[in-house]
């Protein structure tokens, strides 16, 4: 059995919303080189606009993208507290950032840090129609 392979792109960038667009791209981009359906890659574009869209002291955010055989994790951060308040609170009836993750990913964590808190999200992948 071979061991299983991964790539891994690690991206800095401003928080500054013109570079959102650049996220997006790296995110497609690796994303084609698994059986990610259109409807995944939405959810996972969702998700990462979700998080890059609240707003941070910090002036950087890192922007880590782990492609598995099975799933994409996506690795964002640092955020302050209120993003750990925000997914660690019962959603209830709001439409908040916690909804939203739970609804366009399998899976959310949330990572203590050095330099705060990070949000890390897996994408399970549908690998049943591919060939052994």
């Amino acid at each position: 059995m071979a061991a299983p392979t991964f790539d891994e792109i690690t991206l800095r960038m401003p928080r500054d919303r013109a570079y959102h667009g650049v996220a997006q791209l790296v995110l497609s981009g690796l994303a084609t080189r698994r059986p990610v359906t259109f409807e995944g890659l939405e959810d996972l574009s969702i998700a990462l606009e979700s998080l890059l869209a609240r707003r941070e002291a910090a002036a950087v955010v890192t922007i880590t993208l782990r492609l598995a055989e099975t799933a994409i994790e996506t690795l964002v951060g640092p955020f302050g507290k209120g993003v750990g308040a925000e997914l660690t609170r019962e959603p209830g009836d709001e439409v908040g950032l916690r909804r939203i993750l739970d609804a366009v990913s399998d899976r959310v964590d949330l990572v203590d840090g050095e330099d705060g808190q990070w949000v890390r999200l897996t994408k399970l992948l549908d690998v049943s129609g591919r060939s052994a």
